[in-house]
């Protein structure tokens, strides 16, 4: 290929992808969604630009990005946070990879397939999506609730399961093909690759950074740092192991290491590129025509996963001690399948255990659970409100109680707005659809109950007619929106919300909510304020200061504001 036609290639790629990515952000599908949607754009199986062979080379470089992605893995896990989620992660996270394992290998036997195929399908399908589950979490807000937590450590358990799989496929090949003395002799020989990259991971590169560091050199301590990669992916070849096993031990390896964050600096902007070219050729193997051919069986095989893997994570977590709200949004929020569950599935598929055929079939199932993820969240999310805190805690507020100030959302701003009403004995209640939180925000003592404000039974039992004002935290800007829209139909209600950003304080603004705020902006002048003061600047001063500038970006930004709506 000349290197005309390929920029070319670069180019189409990209642009194809940016235009997806935008859409399945839109329709809060995600990112990674709209990379394996274009990659079945860009594919050789439907009408396009791209050929075959540029195919193959775009997936070689992507998997760059798959190593790096697993080094950064290894890197978050530092062996004493592991212990502390020892119980869960193993329990959870590892318990869900094992027990779809053996599910699948049982039922792949009673349909007269071998067992290694079962196992390794259910391995595949035991994988779900660090990288979709962690963004939704942190969009939502949600990542430090009850169930955020739990959904976390169930992933490191099952990203820590990835490690074992990956050694246990070659073996199982070798376990079918080969002797018992050659199968001694690879065992040997992978104990003295872990050897070696024991060396590479606590001796010699330590050694290179810290002689980079010293001399400050940034481009020495890069190329030291991707040189070992690179040697211990080259070694752990060399043992028939997997790239990605040898990545995620030296990132583990340095997990304790004083340039950990350095590290994962300098990794971050290539594992982002590398790995948004991963998805897309995983999206280019999808064949459309196989995806019609076995539509029934791919739709039946999906139902069986989802349902099963849904039942399976609110059991274990159920057998783990959790709340049977945590264990049904973790059902959900985990029953898709992963990003590993590719790597572990093309390996599989050079070993010989799956074909290219079975290969089509799985990569349309992975993929298509990934595209249903977001939607299957929202439904788990509404499981829980409708049919299991219904009728819960926001019953039990007196019919006749009025209070003065209303708080939506329990989250920890909404938290302090309570505490601080508290201590100035003004009469509230505080309302959230997250039962978590509101499960939190009792235990702390405060005046918190579930309910929607949205339904017009949860508005009349609070009184709102009588309220004199209501404090909004949500994160989520649409909804924040449609609360504020339904509160401004109270004439005597003093709307206070926060907002994310500038743009929606100027929206909700429009809207007639005067006592919009963009809270970054507050706490940035705050700590501006000090700042100053401990340069030497008059207290009044600096109060001048701030109340100018407050001045100032308000006007500038309704006018740029008005001039976009124009």
């Amino acid at each position: 290929m000349d290197s005309i036609s390929f920029f070319y290639f670069i180019a189409y790629v990209f642009t194809v992808a940016t235009l997806f990515v935008v859409g399945s952000s839109i329709l809060g599908m995600g990112t990674i969604v709209g990379f394996i949607l274009a990659g079945v754009a860009l594919g050789p199986f439907t009408p396009g630009l791209v050929a075959a062979t540029n195919i193959e080379l775009l997936q070689q470089v992507a998997d760059l990005g798959v190593i790096l992605f697993l080094f950064t893995i290894g890197l978050e896990m530092k062996p004493v946070d592991l212990w502390r989620m020892k119980k869960s992660l193993m329990i959870q996270g590892v318990g869900l990879v094992v027990a779809t394992s053996l599910l699948f290998a049982g039922l792949v036997t009673l349909l007269g397939f071998s067992w290694q195929i079962g196992l390794v399908i259910g391995a595949i399908f035991g994988q779900s999506s660090s990288a979709v589950v962690i963004t939704l979490l942190n969009q939502k807000g949600e990542f430090n609730s009850e169930h955020g937590k739990n959904i976390f450590s169930n992933l490191m358990g099952q990203d820590l399961s990835v490690v074992p799989l990956m050694a246990l496929i070659p073996l199982l090949v070798s376990h079918q093909n080969e002797s018992s003395a050659t199968f001694l002799q690879d065992t040997f020989t992978v104990l003295f690759v872990i050897g070696l990259i024991l060396a590479i991971g606590k001796v010699l590169l330590p050694l290179a950074l810290k002689w980079s560091v010293r001399k400050h050199n940034k481009d020495a301590f890069a190329l030291c740092l991707f040189g070992a990669i690179f040697a211990t992916v080259c070694v752990i070849e060399y043992a028939g192991l997997p790239s990605t096993l040898g990545a995620f031990l030296l990132g583990m390896l340095l997990s304790s290491s004083d340039f950990r964050h350095s590290l994962e600096e300098t990794v971050l902007p290539f594992k982002g590129v590398l790995m948004a070219l991963f998805f897309t050729s995983v999206g280019m193997q999808i064949n459309p025509t196989v995806l019609i051919e076995h539509l029934s069986s791919i739709l039946f095989i999906l139902a069986v996963v989802l349902v099963v893997k849904t039942l399976l994570s609110t059991a274990l977590s159920l057998i783990d001690g959790k709340s049977l709200s945590v264990g049904i949004k973790t059902g959900f929020w985990l029953n898709h399948v992963g990003e590993f569950a590719f790597v572990i599935l093309a390996l599989a598929t050079s070993m010989g255990i799956l074909s290219e055929s079975q290969s089509s079939i799985i990569i349309a199932i992975v993929s298509l659970s990934m595209v249903l993820s977001s939607f299957s969240i929202k439904l788990g999310d509404k499981v829980v409100s409708r049919f299991l805190h219904s009728a819960e805690s926001f019953d039990d507020l007196p019919h006749k109680e009025s209070n003065a100030l209303v708080i939506i959302g329990v989250d920890e701003v909404g938290r302090l707005i309570a505490k601080m009403a508290h201590r100035a004995q003004i009469p509230y209640v505080a309302l959230d659809h997250n039962y978590d939180q509101v499960k939190t925000s009792k235990q702390l003592g405060l005046n918190a109950y579930f309910g929607d404000i949205l339904r017009s039974s949860v508005r009349k039992k609070i009184h709102l007619d009588d309220a004199k004002a209501v404090f909004v935290s949500i994160h989520e800007p649409a909804t924040l929106k449609r609360v504020c829209v339904a509160l401004a139909r109270y004439p005597n209600l003093d709307v206070y919300a926060r907002t994310n950003s500038k743009e929606d304080e100027l929206e909700l603004k429009q809207l007639g909510i005067h006592f919009a705020a963009s809270t970054y902006i507050e706490s940035t002048l705050i700590r501006g304020r000090k700042l100053l003061h401990n340069f030497g600047v008059a207290e009044d001063t600096t109060m001048t200061l701030v109340d100018e500038l407050m001045t100032e970006m308000s006007e500038l930004n309704y006018q740029k504001y008005k001039q976009q709506c124009a």
